[in-house]
């Protein structure tokens, strides 16, 4: 039979690494909660991310949609301007010599493109408010639906 000093001194030193075991394993689930909280984080980020560019994307698509003017075609009339540009500089060169004759219908014609490419930013400009209109409609559908599902504890798939 074990004496009832060893008995006391084994059970002092289990009571003295008591608090070092208990510290230790708090500090372990402390940094299990952290890690389950950053991947949760992660995992709404990358949720709330998504819905941005699914509303960005679905928004653009409804104001282009509402408007006669598509991106192509801006692009397209800022090419052909900057072509009727580089030709109006070799022209401006080559008048300088020849005489003012030659440029007028080089003139008219940019001034046709110009007056288009600015019908078209303008129509893009306008468009701008109506994106903006819509895109906060439909956030705020989304909360609205989020804070009903919450409100029911719906899980959203």
């Amino acid at each position: 039979m074990p004496e009832p000093d060893s008995n006391r001194d084994e059970l002092r030193a289990r009571l003295w690494r008591l608090p070092r075991q208990l510290l230790l394993a708090l500090i372990n689930g402390t940094a299990i909660l952290v890690i389950v909280a950053a991947i949760l984080a992660l995992v709404a980020l990358s949720k709330v991310t998504h819905l941005a560019n699914d509303v960005a994307s679905t928004m653009t698509d409804a104001v282009l949609s509402r408007i006669d003017v598509k991106p192509q075609q801006v692009l397209a009339n800022f090419q052909n301007v900057a072509a009727d540009v580089h030709t109006l500089a070799g022209s401006l060169k080559q008048a300088r010599a020849e005489g003012p004759a030659r440029l007028d219908s080089e003139v008219a014609k940019l001034s046709e493109r110009l007056s288009a490419l600015q019908a078209s930013i303008e129509q893009l400009g306008e468009a701008r408010s109506s994106l903006i209109d819509e895109a906060i409609t439909r956030i705020g559908r989304s909360v609205a639906e989020s804070l009903q599902n919450f409100q029911e504890c719906k899980l959203v798939q």
